[in-house]
């Protein structure tokens, strides 16, 4: 059974990054995202590009989107079991995307009930950053994470991604280490792998 590793927090608090640093590490490790879906180009999907799935996502209302999300999420976490990989890194997870469409309005109920469909990480590592830094770390700026704005910019990101970092407060997860996103690269990389090889 590959050992499931989940590298998750909010918008703009370098996921991606780390994991890209993760990479020569572990070579033999899956990544799953939830965008698996896009990548691999399943038969009939409409959409060709993220900017496509941003305007499908901004149309949705909040408990069809997380559904929606689940599903994409959902079928990483299948696609990236059945290549029977050694380990399997996942970027964000059900619970990233979960706190987002609770502060959009998401139901909790349907919320908690789709999380439990999903398997539990044997490690989760949870990036943490100051709101006022979430910001600096973004190339560009996206409807979904700004709130669903019509003109999304910094200041929409910040007023909303606050009302996520509030929905994380509710958050339980298990077998978590929380990693300061302050650090230098190098340093919060060798951190996280040190978390890693400690299962």
């Amino acid at each position: 059974m590959a050992k499931l590793i989940c590298i998750t927090g909010a918008d703009g608090t370098g996921k991606s990054t780390l994991i890209q640093s993760l990479a020569p590490y572990f070579p033999q490790a899956y990544t799953a995202t939830v965008w698996d879906l896009l990548k691999n180009g399943a038969e009939g999907l409409p959409f060709r590009s993220k900017q496509q799935v941003d305007s499908y996502l901004c149309n949705l209302t909040p408990d069809s989107r997380l559904l929606f999300l689940a599903h994409a999420m959902k079928y990483a976490v299948d696609q990236a079991q059945e290549s029977h990989a050694e380990a399997i890194i996942i970027d964000s997870y059900f619970y990233k995307y979960t706190a987002t469409e609770l502060a959009l309005g998401a139901d909790r109920l349907l919320a908690r009930h789709l999380g439990k469909t999903f398997p539990l990480p044997d490690r989760t590592l949870l990036l943490e950053l100051p709101l006022s830094l979430m910001a600096e770390r973004k190339a560009r700026f996206s409807r979904y994470e700004c709130g669903l704005a019509a003109a999304p910019g910094p200041t929409e990101f910040l007023a909303f991604q606050a009302k996520v970092l509030a929905e994380w407060q509710h958050f339980s997860i298990p077998n978590v280490q929380r990693l300061d996103a302050r650090l230098p690269k190098e340093e919060l990389s060798a951190l996280a792998i040190q978390k890693i090889n400690h299962l």
